[in-house]
Protein backbone atom coordinates (compact mmCIF):
# COMPACT_ATOMS: atom_id res chain seq x y z
CA UNK A 1 0.00 0.00 0.00
CA UNK A 2 2.85 2.24 1.15
CA UNK A 3 4.46 1.69 -2.39
CA UNK A 4 1.14 2.24 -4.70
CA UNK A 5 1.14 6.04 -2.63
CA UNK A 6 4.37 6.82 -2.90
CA UNK A 7 4.47 6.06 -7.04
CA UNK A 8 0.69 8.09 -6.90
CA UNK A 9 2.95 10.86 -5.15
CA UNK A 10 5.59 10.67 -7.78
CA UNK A 11 3.52 10.85 -10.67
CA UNK A 12 1.41 13.82 -9.18
CA UNK A 13 4.71 15.76 -8.61
CA UNK A 14 6.07 14.65 -12.34
CA UNK A 15 2.89 16.27 -13.75
CA UNK A 16 3.10 19.20 -11.93
CA UNK A 17 6.57 20.10 -12.94
CA UNK A 18 5.66 19.42 -16.31
CA UNK A 19 2.36 21.74 -16.31
CA UNK A 20 4.95 24.38 -15.10
CA UNK A 21 7.19 23.73 -17.67
CA UNK A 22 4.97 23.74 -20.58
CA UNK A 23 2.44 26.56 -19.08
CA UNK A 24 4.63 29.01 -17.35
CA UNK A 25 1.95 31.16 -16.58
CA UNK A 26 -0.57 28.56 -14.87
CA UNK A 27 0.63 29.38 -10.88
CA UNK A 28 4.05 28.75 -11.18
CA UNK A 29 7.29 31.32 -11.79
CA UNK A 30 9.22 32.21 -14.56
CA UNK A 31 12.51 34.07 -15.56
CA UNK A 32 10.78 35.01 -18.32
CA UNK A 33 8.48 37.44 -17.33
CA UNK A 34 8.59 40.93 -18.63
CA UNK A 35 7.89 43.60 -16.36
CA UNK A 36 6.21 47.08 -18.22
CA UNK A 37 7.44 50.37 -17.76
CA UNK A 38 7.10 54.17 -19.31
CA UNK A 39 9.78 56.17 -20.54
CA UNK A 40 9.07 59.61 -20.81
CA UNK A 41 10.35 62.30 -23.81
CA UNK A 42 8.95 65.78 -25.00
CA UNK A 43 6.23 66.19 -27.24
CA UNK A 44 6.76 68.46 -30.86
CA UNK A 45 5.85 71.39 -28.83
CA UNK A 46 8.14 70.98 -26.47
CA UNK A 47 5.75 71.76 -23.30
CA UNK A 48 4.07 68.34 -22.43
CA UNK A 49 6.11 65.24 -21.00
CA UNK A 50 4.59 62.03 -23.37
CA UNK A 51 5.21 58.21 -22.27
CA UNK A 52 6.50 55.53 -24.54
CA UNK A 53 5.92 51.92 -23.41
CA UNK A 54 9.19 49.63 -22.69
CA UNK A 55 9.15 46.13 -21.09
CA UNK A 56 12.07 44.04 -19.97
CA UNK A 57 12.94 40.72 -17.90
CA UNK A 58 15.78 43.12 -15.81
CA UNK A 59 14.69 42.01 -11.76
CA UNK A 60 17.69 43.70 -9.93
CA UNK A 61 17.49 47.35 -8.95
CA UNK A 62 21.19 47.84 -9.55
CA UNK A 63 20.76 47.04 -13.29
CA UNK A 64 17.00 47.80 -14.04
CA UNK A 65 17.55 51.35 -13.05
CA UNK A 66 20.84 51.88 -15.18
CA UNK A 67 18.81 50.32 -17.90
CA UNK A 68 16.22 52.92 -17.61
CA UNK A 69 17.84 55.74 -17.87
CA UNK A 70 20.03 54.76 -20.58
CA UNK A 71 17.22 53.70 -22.68
CA UNK A 72 15.31 56.87 -22.28
CA UNK A 73 18.40 58.97 -23.09
CA UNK A 74 17.76 57.23 -26.45
CA UNK A 75 16.14 58.88 -29.63
CA UNK A 76 12.65 56.89 -30.54
CA UNK A 77 11.81 56.33 -33.79
CA UNK A 78 8.77 58.89 -33.63
CA UNK A 79 10.08 61.89 -34.98
CA UNK A 80 7.85 64.13 -32.92
CA UNK A 81 8.83 63.11 -29.91
CA UNK A 82 12.73 64.50 -28.60
CA UNK A 83 14.72 63.26 -25.07
CA UNK A 84 14.89 65.20 -22.38
CA UNK A 85 18.60 65.09 -21.29
CA UNK A 86 20.53 67.43 -22.90
CA UNK A 87 23.78 66.32 -24.32
CA UNK A 88 26.10 68.34 -22.08
CA UNK A 89 24.25 66.62 -19.29
CA UNK A 90 26.29 63.21 -18.05
CA UNK A 91 25.55 60.68 -15.47
CA UNK A 92 28.44 60.09 -13.77
CA UNK A 93 27.05 56.96 -11.72
CA UNK A 94 24.11 56.17 -9.72
CA UNK A 95 23.53 54.17 -6.54
CA UNK A 96 20.52 52.83 -4.41
CA UNK A 97 19.90 53.05 -0.62
CA UNK A 98 16.59 51.49 0.57
CA UNK A 99 14.08 52.78 -1.26
CA UNK A 100 16.09 55.64 -2.47
CA UNK A 101 17.80 56.04 -6.07
CA UNK A 102 20.81 59.02 -5.95
CA UNK A 103 21.83 60.13 -9.61
CA UNK A 104 25.49 61.52 -9.84
CA UNK A 105 25.70 64.40 -12.51
CA UNK A 106 28.88 65.76 -14.13
CA UNK A 107 28.90 69.76 -14.03
CA UNK A 108 26.42 69.87 -17.27
CA UNK A 109 23.38 69.42 -15.12
CA UNK A 110 23.58 72.86 -13.85
CA UNK A 111 23.78 74.71 -17.08
CA UNK A 112 20.45 73.31 -18.70
CA UNK A 113 18.14 76.29 -18.63
CA UNK A 114 15.20 76.59 -15.71
CA UNK A 115 12.91 74.88 -18.66
CA UNK A 116 14.77 72.49 -19.59
CA UNK A 117 15.68 71.20 -15.82
CA UNK A 118 12.15 70.80 -15.07
CA UNK A 119 11.17 68.18 -17.74
CA UNK A 120 14.30 66.58 -17.53
CA UNK A 121 13.47 65.80 -13.65
CA UNK A 122 10.17 64.96 -13.76
CA UNK A 123 10.76 62.71 -16.20
CA UNK A 124 13.43 60.83 -14.38
CA UNK A 125 11.72 61.19 -11.46
CA UNK A 126 8.09 59.46 -13.06
CA UNK A 127 10.22 56.84 -14.62
CA UNK A 128 12.06 55.60 -11.78
CA UNK A 129 9.54 55.87 -8.93
CA UNK A 130 7.21 53.10 -11.20
CA UNK A 131 9.67 50.61 -9.86
CA UNK A 132 7.86 48.71 -7.05
CA UNK A 133 10.88 49.15 -4.43
CA UNK A 134 12.00 53.00 -5.26
CA UNK A 135 9.96 55.69 -3.58
CA UNK A 136 12.06 58.71 -3.79
CA UNK A 137 15.35 60.06 -6.60
CA UNK A 138 18.04 62.42 -5.05
CA UNK A 139 19.98 64.24 -7.29
CA UNK A 140 23.53 64.96 -6.89
CA UNK A 141 26.08 67.41 -8.81
CA UNK A 142 29.15 66.43 -8.66
CA UNK A 143 29.56 65.26 -4.48
CA UNK A 144 26.51 67.79 -3.73
CA UNK A 145 23.23 68.07 -3.61
CA UNK A 146 21.58 69.61 -6.82
CA UNK A 147 19.58 72.62 -5.86
CA UNK A 148 17.66 74.79 -8.18
CA UNK A 149 17.94 77.68 -9.20
CA UNK A 150 17.67 80.01 -6.69
CA UNK A 151 20.30 78.23 -4.48
CA UNK A 152 18.02 76.18 -2.84
CA UNK A 153 18.90 72.20 -2.18
CA UNK A 154 16.09 69.95 -4.11
CA UNK A 155 16.07 67.34 -2.19
CA UNK A 156 14.01 63.93 -2.59
CA UNK A 157 11.63 63.54 -5.03
CA UNK A 158 8.55 61.40 -5.68
CA UNK A 159 6.02 61.01 -7.95
CA UNK A 160 3.77 63.29 -6.37
CA UNK A 161 6.48 65.71 -6.69
CA UNK A 162 4.81 66.90 -9.88
CA UNK A 163 1.56 67.51 -11.55
CA UNK A 164 -0.15 65.11 -13.46
CA UNK A 165 1.63 66.29 -17.00
CA UNK A 166 -1.14 64.29 -18.98
CA UNK A 167 -3.40 67.22 -18.28
CA UNK A 168 -1.21 70.21 -17.24
CA UNK A 169 1.38 71.48 -19.61
CA UNK A 170 4.77 71.27 -17.23
CA UNK A 171 5.38 75.06 -18.80
CA UNK A 172 2.88 76.25 -16.73
CA UNK A 173 4.01 75.16 -13.64
CA UNK A 174 4.87 77.70 -11.24
CA UNK A 175 7.22 76.64 -8.24
CA UNK A 176 7.60 77.79 -4.82
CA UNK A 177 9.38 77.48 -1.50
CA UNK A 178 6.46 76.84 1.41
CA UNK A 179 6.66 76.38 4.58
CA UNK A 180 4.93 73.65 6.50
CA UNK A 181 4.74 72.65 10.08
CA UNK A 182 4.87 68.64 11.10
CA UNK A 183 5.47 67.18 14.66
CA UNK A 184 8.87 66.72 16.53
CA UNK A 185 9.47 63.51 17.55
CA UNK A 186 7.86 63.97 21.26
CA UNK A 187 4.71 65.13 19.40
CA UNK A 188 4.55 68.11 21.48
CA UNK A 189 6.04 70.88 19.41
CA UNK A 190 5.83 71.77 15.75
CA UNK A 191 8.99 72.10 13.73
CA UNK A 192 9.17 74.09 10.15
CA UNK A 193 10.28 72.42 6.98
CA UNK A 194 10.74 74.32 4.14
CA UNK A 195 9.68 72.77 0.96
CA UNK A 196 10.00 73.78 -2.78
CA UNK A 197 6.30 72.69 -4.35
CA UNK A 198 5.10 72.77 -7.93
CA UNK A 199 1.51 74.16 -8.98
CA UNK A 200 -0.35 75.25 -11.32
CA UNK A 201 -3.95 77.45 -12.16
CA UNK A 202 -5.89 73.58 -11.83
CA UNK A 203 -4.26 73.03 -8.76
CA UNK A 204 -4.17 75.64 -5.65
CA UNK A 205 -0.99 75.89 -3.54
CA UNK A 206 -3.26 76.05 -0.57
CA UNK A 207 -4.88 72.64 -1.69
CA UNK A 208 -1.09 70.98 -2.20
CA UNK A 209 -0.06 72.05 1.17
CA UNK A 210 -2.63 70.38 3.01
CA UNK A 211 -2.11 67.12 0.96
CA UNK A 212 1.31 67.34 1.56
CA UNK A 213 0.99 67.47 5.57
CA UNK A 214 -1.01 64.58 4.72
CA UNK A 215 1.72 62.80 3.36
CA UNK A 216 4.10 63.47 6.27
CA UNK A 217 7.14 64.93 5.89
CA UNK A 218 9.60 62.14 4.54
CA UNK A 219 11.90 62.72 7.08
CA UNK A 220 13.29 60.23 9.95
CA UNK A 221 13.80 63.93 12.42
CA UNK A 222 9.87 64.72 12.36
CA UNK A 223 6.58 63.23 12.49
CA UNK A 224 2.89 63.30 10.88
CA UNK A 225 0.38 65.33 12.06
CA UNK A 226 -2.36 63.90 10.41
CA UNK A 227 -3.89 60.85 9.80
CA UNK A 228 -2.55 59.28 6.32
CA UNK A 229 -6.14 57.79 5.13
CA UNK A 230 -7.41 61.84 5.65
CA UNK A 231 -8.74 63.27 2.79
CA UNK A 232 -9.29 66.74 1.82
CA UNK A 233 -12.80 67.02 0.56
CA UNK A 234 -12.36 70.79 -0.11
CA UNK A 235 -10.95 74.33 0.11
CA UNK A 236 -11.34 78.06 -0.27
CA UNK A 237 -9.75 81.14 0.19
CA UNK A 238 -12.23 84.29 0.46
CA UNK A 239 -11.40 87.49 1.71
CA UNK A 240 -7.92 86.08 3.53
CA UNK A 241 -9.31 82.98 5.14
CA UNK A 242 -9.00 79.85 3.80
CA UNK A 243 -11.45 77.13 4.38
CA UNK A 244 -10.50 73.81 5.11
CA UNK A 245 -13.20 71.57 3.94
CA UNK A 246 -11.78 67.92 5.55
CA UNK A 247 -13.33 64.13 6.04
CA UNK A 248 -14.31 62.66 9.35
CA UNK A 249 -11.32 60.64 10.20
CA UNK A 250 -9.59 64.07 11.35
CA UNK A 251 -11.41 63.87 14.56
CA UNK A 252 -11.70 59.95 14.74
CA UNK A 253 -8.28 58.81 13.75
CA UNK A 254 -5.67 59.88 16.22
CA UNK A 255 -1.46 60.81 15.76
CA UNK A 256 -0.02 60.56 18.41
CA UNK A 257 0.96 64.38 18.85
CA UNK A 258 -0.81 66.92 21.79
CA UNK A 259 -3.77 68.29 20.62
CA UNK A 260 -2.89 71.43 18.94
CA UNK A 261 -0.30 69.76 16.98
CA UNK A 262 -2.39 68.63 13.76
CA UNK A 263 -4.81 71.80 13.98
CA UNK A 264 -2.13 74.11 13.92
CA UNK A 265 0.10 72.03 11.54
CA UNK A 266 -2.23 72.95 9.05
CA UNK A 267 -3.30 75.99 10.00
CA UNK A 268 0.54 77.50 10.48
CA UNK A 269 1.75 75.88 7.06
CA UNK A 270 -1.33 77.81 5.53
CA UNK A 271 -0.71 81.27 7.25
CA UNK A 272 2.72 81.07 6.04
CA UNK A 273 1.85 81.94 2.57
CA UNK A 274 1.38 85.53 3.24
CA UNK A 275 -2.18 85.97 1.63
CA UNK A 276 -4.01 84.13 4.32
CA UNK A 277 -5.01 85.43 7.35
CA UNK A 278 -6.87 82.37 9.37
CA UNK A 279 -7.83 79.16 8.63
CA UNK A 280 -11.48 77.58 9.23
CA UNK A 281 -11.46 74.01 9.27
CA UNK A 282 -14.94 71.62 8.52
CA UNK A 283 -15.69 68.18 8.86
CA UNK A 284 -17.57 67.18 6.11
CA UNK A 285 -18.59 71.02 5.77
CA UNK A 286 -19.91 71.10 9.51
CA UNK A 287 -17.71 73.68 11.84
CA UNK A 288 -19.75 73.06 15.12
CA UNK A 289 -17.07 70.74 15.92
CA UNK A 290 -14.29 70.54 18.85
CA UNK A 291 -10.68 68.98 18.20
CA UNK A 292 -9.99 66.61 20.77
CA UNK A 293 -13.20 68.42 22.90
CA UNK A 294 -10.32 71.03 23.83
CA UNK A 295 -10.30 73.48 20.72
CA UNK A 296 -13.03 74.70 19.09
CA UNK A 297 -13.46 74.38 15.13
CA UNK A 298 -16.34 77.16 15.04
CA UNK A 299 -13.77 79.59 15.46
CA UNK A 300 -11.21 81.38 12.65
CA UNK A 301 -7.71 80.64 13.62
CA UNK A 302 -4.47 82.24 13.48
CA UNK A 303 -1.07 81.49 13.43
CA UNK A 304 0.36 80.75 16.68
CA UNK A 305 4.03 80.72 17.37
CA UNK A 306 3.49 79.64 21.03
CA UNK A 307 3.27 75.98 19.62
CA UNK A 308 6.54 76.06 17.26
CA UNK A 309 9.91 74.36 18.68
CA UNK A 310 12.58 76.97 19.28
Amino acid sequence: MRSLLKKITGICLLTVISVCMIIPSAGCSTKNAKNKYKLFYKNASSNKLVTVDYSTQTQELDELVPELLNKMNQKVKNKKLSILKPEEVNIEKCDIKNNTVNIYFNNGYNDMSEYDELFYRAGVVKMLTQIHDISYVKFYVGDSQAKYKDGSYIGLMTKDSFVDDTNESLGNIEWRKVDLYYSNKMGDKLVKKVESVAYSKNTSLERIIVEQLIKGPGDSTMNSTLPSDLKLLSISVSDGICYVNLSSSFLTEMVNVTSEIPVYSIVNSLCSLGNISGVKIMINGDSAKSYRESISLENVLKFNSEVISS
